[in-house]
């Protein structure tokens, strides 16, 4: 293990920590409802649909990439302020963050390329099925998204983490050896254990099983495996087999996606009763119409987040139940979810409400209570 003292957060920084960015979640999402409204409202974007559609004539497809292409860069130059003070200046006040602003501006132009390649093609795709299809396209999208996500979950730990972190193979032998048995005990095949590099951006620590198929990999952040024991990493990880073992991925994924569809459904029903509404010209597969159209669907999407953390919270009481029980005993996993609070500046119990609405796993105090309270099978005496 490595030295404890790296870096000592000030009592109740984890709290201010979470509220700060808690704020800044709630004004953005608030500011992205305004901007749109705005941006429909005032005739920017109708402004824009006509003059596209005056300079190119009669070439759907090009008109609406250039739409989109200009709508998302006017939004990351609108919000950029807000970003480099959530995700720079705050992570730097509370010592999160190593990175300097230039590493950190390459990030984000990175960032911003991934999003509007994920952004193009979701809603030049979307538009194709509203313009096929103004009543049924919900039925579409939805089949759409449920392929969307299956394939990025095997691209993105192959193509797009690499891109930002370093990945390499575990240098630690026996750790690696350890690992590779405890995987087989549990039966889980994964393609490799790596080493990935958060070390040169934050002080945070963090694990992941990600994958799917050939793609299954198990990630070892250099901040957990230079300061967490054996045992600890083990139980880390037993927790992630335990989301596999009770197969809460694919459960995860068919919430994410019935919701999605009742999303879909409501805003084409929302979309074409509100066109209808104001008497306005413009089919709802106008792409002059795109702020109204993703009006509605972050709208609809407040009352199903709630849900799926729901949900999700208890998939993680589950996986850590297992995780106790697969390392036998309870101590390992909770001093790992202990460190944690302290290394990423965790509050350990927000309010009540926070977690309902906001939250995808329990608190860590929460955790922790359940996981002592977990039964163990009483030990063989043969």
């Amino acid at each position: 293990m490595g030295n404890e003292a790296i870096h000592n957060p000030a009592p109740g920084a984890a709290r201010g920590y979470e509220a700060i960015h808690r704020c800044l979640f709630l004004f953005r999402f608030t500011l992205i409802l305004l901007l749109l409204a705005l941006y429909h409202f005032s005739g920017a974007s109708a402004n824009l649909a006509d003059g596209l559609l005056d300079r190119f004539g009669d070439a759907p497809l090009r008109i609406r990439f250039l739409y989109l292409t200009i709508t998302l860069f006017g939004y990351y130059a609108l919000l950029f302020p807000l970003s480099v003070y959530d995700g720079f200046v705050i992570e730097h006040r509370f010592g999160q963050s190593l990175q300097t602003f230039r590493n950190w501006f390459g990030d984000s132009l990175k960032e911003y390329a991934v999003d509007l390649c994920l952004f193009l093609l979701f809603f030049s795709v979307l538009y194709a099925f509203l313009n096929a299809s103004p009543h049924g396209w919900w039925l579409a999208a939805t089949g759409f998204y449920l392929v969307g996500v299956v394939l990025l979950a095997f691209v993105a730990p192959v193509l797009l983490l690499p891109w930002f972190f370093t990945l390499e193979p575990l240098d630690d032998q026996d750790l690696a050896d350890a690992i590779s048995s405890f995987f087989a005990e549990m039966k889980m095949p994964v393609s490799g254990v790596y080493r990935w590099g958060l070390g040169e951006k934050t002080r945070a620590a963090n694990a992941a099983f990600v994958g799917l198929g050939a793609s299954r990999r198990i990630l070892l952040s250099d901040t957990l495996l230079d300061r967490y024991s054996r045992e600890e990493i083990l139980a880390v990880l037993a927790h992630e087999v335990g989301h596999h073992r009770h197969r809460d991925i694919p459960r995860l994924l068919g919430l994410s996606v019935a919701l999605a569809a009742l999303i879909f459904f409501l805003t084409a029903r929302s979309l074409h009763a509100w066109t209808l509404a104001v008497g306005l010209s413009r089919s709802p597969g106008d792409i002059a119409l795109f702020p109204i159209l993703l009006l509605y669907l972050l709208l609809f999407s407040l009352p199903a987040l709630p849900l799926l953390n729901a949900y999700s919270r208890s998939r993680e009481y589950a996986a850590d139940a297992y995780a106790v029980a697969a390392v036998g005993g309870a101590e390992p996993l909770v001093t790992a979810l202990q460190r944690m609070t302290d290394q990423n500046l965790v509050d350990p119990l927000p309010p009540r409400w926070v977690e309902t609405l906001l939250h995808s796993h329990p608190s860590i105090a929460r955790r922790v209570a359940h996981a002592r309270a977990v039964p163990l099978p009483p030990k063989s005496t043969s």
